[in-house]
């Protein structure tokens, strides 16, 4: 049985995928916007007899021999599928349930976890039961879980491997409350939760965040009173500046917000702060190395640059997957001949093991031969008063190779011109990083997971940019 389901946030459909790893069976964990009918649809095209057969029945498909039967999270009875509420009442015994688990090995693949899409299209990642629970286990182990009872805001969906590893899993392991605010992101919902559940710990990416210390700041003083229980608040999935986490301890009078590093293909978190850490090295870094990693930052060749020096972030450890499901040719790429997982993204290795983020290489904008990173400008922009976020691209010029352009996110009830925002760049930073483009957006293209897609956002700035 190869199953696959939308990963909603409905309990229902949590258990069900624990319940497939503790049988050894994969789950395809996909974006929670996917609907049964949607499924049904795709299905039909793989085994188009499917429609005509009786309901709880197998079959054969020559496209994918080891689909055998459907699992629907549904009350109607489809053709050829199996409800999961009929399977529930007729559990089999347990001998044969303890057969199976004799039978599962650490290295099994537990689940197949898709790629964000921030660069591009998805890439399917087969993670073993020793990759997550080893992983969320470290996750909540430097968190200081171990200490006290926590209750855990989920912001971030599962089919993304923060929310999945740090929300669920570590939860699961720390014995620890998770509080589901709503099927998909919402604000309100998440901050009402927060007032209900007196949550203790978030997770969410730094788009969240924006949204959210923006919705609290508008609320009364009371109101905003409401919103202190925090403890800490974990940012991931992209770069959180320092301004952005200034303003969730602001906004939550949090102690810590950690930050941390990671990648579908390593398992969620090979970087994050700790208990001891200083604010500058919250604000500065994406935290330490995790125990039992190794990593090491590359120049162009592929030889190791000194500490402090910038390049390509290469990893090496437990938590690595073994490959991209059955797409050898993306594996290869991503891979050195010694097993070190090329990351892409740009990085900087410091003393003590810490490191900071300079942005995805692809991402690097290049101007008359100038080197810019799109984070120091994005860092610089959000300074100004009126701005609520920033996200910088290069766009193609003719002479000079590529231009930098900005797409920004404003205060409600405020305006940002394309000259204000020059104007106030000048003599602040370097002439040649000032945006040449400006755009005033009211939402970032994202994807199920709330990452910011800026592959889309060059797309569409080098439209305007012609």
């Amino acid at each position: 049985m190869s199953p696959a389901f939308a990963a909603a946030r409905a309990v229902r459909n949590h258990c069900a995928e624990l319940g497939l790893q503790k049988v050894s069976v994969r789950a395809l964990v996909t974006d929670e916007t996917y609907k049964v009918q949607e499924y049904y649809k795709m299905l039909c095209e793989i085994v188009p007899n499917l429609s005509d057969l009786p309901q709880n029945t197998k079959f054969n498909c020559i496209k994918l021999p080891d689909f055998s039967a459907i699992i629907v999270n549904s009350e109607k009875n489809l053709p050829g599928t199996f409800r999961f509420c009929d399977v529930l009442e007729s559990a089999g015994n347990l001998r044969m349930l303890y057969e199976v688990q004799d039978r599962l090995r650490p290295e099994h693949f537990a689940n197949i976890q898709f790629t964000s899409g921030t660069t591009g299209k998805p890439k399917a990642v087969p993670l073993s039961h020793f990759n997550l629970v080893n992983n969320s286990y470290n996750v909540g182990k430097r968190l200081g879980m171990k200490k006290k009872h926590h209750t855990i805001l989920a912001q971030t969906p599962f089919f993304h491997v923060l929310g999945y590893v740090a929300s669920l899993l570590t939860s699961l392991n720390f014995g620890s409350t998770m509080i589901l605010p709503s099927p998909t992101f919402s604000v309100p919902d998440s901050s009402e939760a927060i007032k209900r559940e007196k949550c203790t710990i978030l997770v969410g990416t730094p788009t969240m965040y924006v949204d959210l210390c923006n919705y609290v700041s508008n609320l009364s003083a009371e109101e905003q009173l409401l919103h202190k229980s925090p403890e800490m608040a974990i940012s991931g999935g992209s770069l959180c500046l320092p301004e952005l986490f200034r303003k969730m301890r602001d906004t939550f009078s949090c102690e810590r917000v950690v930050s941390v590093y990671g990648m579908t293909e390593i398992t969620a978190v090979t970087f994050q702060s700790t208990e001891q850490d200083s604010e500058f090295l919250m604000t500065s870094t994406v935290g330490k190395i995790a125990d039992h990693v190794e990593a090491k930052v590359v120049n162009e060749e592929g030889l190791t640059v000194p500490l402090g020096t910038p390049g390509e972030l290469w990893m090496r450890s437990f938590n690595t997957m073994t490959g991209y499901w059955e797409d050898e040719e993306a594996t290869n790429r991503m891979f050195t001949k010694d097993k070190w997982l090329k990351t892409g993204d740009r990085f900087i290795l410091l003393e003590d093991g810490y490191g900071q983020v300079v942005g995805r290489i692809k991402d690097m904008i290049i101007r008359g031969g100038e080197n810019i990173s799109p984070k120091e400008v994005e860092e610089f922009l959000i300074t100004h008063p009126d701005i609520l976020d920033a996200q910088v691209v290069g766009v193609t010029s003719e002479r000079l190779g590529e231009e930098v352009a900005c797409s920004l996110r404003v205060k409600s009830g405020t305006t940002v011109t394309e000259q204000q925002v020059k104007d106030y760049c000048k003599g602040k930073i370097s002439h040649f990083k000032i945006p040449k483009y400006v755009e005033v957006v009211d939402v970032y293209p994202t994807t199920g997971s709330g990452k910011i897609q800026k592959f889309k956002i060059r797309e569409a700035m080098e439209k305007t940019s012609r």
